[in-house]
């Protein structure tokens, strides 16, 4: 699978430019109202002798009176990147440092097959990206301790990752723990701090630059956000797990409150069912699920087939038969003419969540949402 990438930065009115360990990064700015947009140039002088052609760009944004950050990553194509992230009306006034940090290499997911079968020695995996249409089928290698390394790949946002034996079995028996070098710590290869003001009534006046007695960074060390009221009690109704699990995990048009709520963390209903459309068969009126002369399975709103997502990721027809049963914390069912994208045509949909987190089972699972890179032209909000 091959990706291209092109991207286009106008620099106006004002430039500044500044290098630290080799990275020199240009900003149009220090200064913005909200709406305004941060464009901004990265590039490695000698990025070749320096073994970093292929590169992440990690920009990483603090809060300095408030602890809070934000963080944003982008691949570097023979050392150079350029981005912009427009300023949401949700950002507070003040004074944000804006980190650097280069990491060698593009995004990778590496792996371990617990409890591995020497025997088997290739499994096989789905990659489907968020808001993208199509899906990317491929198998890997396992070596004899049950590693394994996917390619390097690129993707925005994040991705869908289904892991899946070779050979067909009734379950998915495989127990994978996964783990991407991106997110875990690490010593960055090149840095640069810069300060910007959010809300200043005078854009044209730039931050100083040097301005950093008061400030420390560490990319290890997540910051302790500030601004709680202390002594402050709050009284509320308990929720349930799977409300909780609903308010943690349900975002955007999948938070309408006129779906149907299947709980899979208390009911072991669904964790019994063969596949989903067998457990949903004859709970949703007006609902049905018929089969083609392949076998494949489809729910059907008045001979209109209703969208499929796993964890707001959608679907292809079969593509969620790669989920167990057992895995699955909470099913929603949203009746037509419920639109949760704009190729449903308004037929319906079934949206289907995995344990994760704290409601998962095991640590060890065969699904996981991998988090990408950030669109070039993206929101800090």
């Amino acid at each position: 699978m091959k990706y291209t990438i092109l991207f286009l930065l106008a620099f106006v009115t004002y430039t500044a430019a500044y290098s630290a360990d080799s990275l020199q990064v240009n900003l149009n700015t220090t200064a913005f109202l909200k709406g305004d947009t941060i464009e901004f140039k990265c590039s490695i002088p000698g990025f070749g002798a320096k073994k970093l052609s292929s590169a992440t760009l990690n920009v990483w944004i603090e809060d300095i009176a408030r602890n809070k950050r934000w963080k944003f990553r982008y691949p570097m194509l023979n050392g150079e990147v350029s981005a912009s992230l427009a300023v949401d009306d949700k950002i507070a006034d003040g004074k944000y440092a804006v980190n650097f940090l280069v990491q060698p290499g593009f995004f990778k997911v590496l792996g371990e097959v617990l409890d591995h079968d020497k025997k088997d020695t290739t499994i096989n995996f789905m990659m489907i990206p968020r808001n993208k249409k199509a899906s990317y089928f491929d198998n890997t290698r396992v070596a004899p301790d049950g590693s394994f390394r996917l390619k390097s790949t690129l993707f925005e946002d994040s991705a869908f990752f289904i892991f899946s034996p070779i050979k067909k079995i009734k379950n998915n028996a495989l127990l994978i723990r996964i783990e991407t070098p991106l997110d875990s710590f690490f010593t960055p290869a090149l840095t640069a701090t810069h300060f910007i003001t959010v809300g200043t009534n005078n854009p044209a006046v730039a931050v100083p630059i040097t301005d950093t007695n008061s400030y420390a960074f560490d990319p290890n060390q997540e910051p302790e956000e500030k601004g709680l009221l202390p002594g402050v009690t709050v009284y509320s109704k308990i929720k349930k797990k799977i409300e909780q699990f609903d308010d943690e995990n349900s975002r955007g048009l999948f938070k309408r409150e006129d779906a149907i709520i299947f709980d899979g963390l208390d009911n072991e209903e669904i964790a019994r069912s063969v596949s989903v459309f067998q457990f949903l068969q004859g709970k949703v009126a007006g609902l049905n699920i018929d089969t083609d002369s392949a076998g494949m399975q489809y729910a059907k709103w008045r001979n209109e087939t209703a969208e499929v997502y796993v964890d707001e990721f959608k679907m292809e027809p079969g593509d969620h038969l790669f989920v167990v049963p057992n895995d699955i914390a909470m099913i929603k069912v949203y009746r037509p003419p419920a639109q949760l994208s704009s190729f449903s045509g308004g037929a319906g949909a079934i949206a289907i969540y995995t344990k994760k987190g704290k409601y998962a089972d095991t640590k060890a699972r065969h699904n996981f949402i991998v988090k990408g890179y950030t669109a070039m032209d993206s929101i800090w909000e």
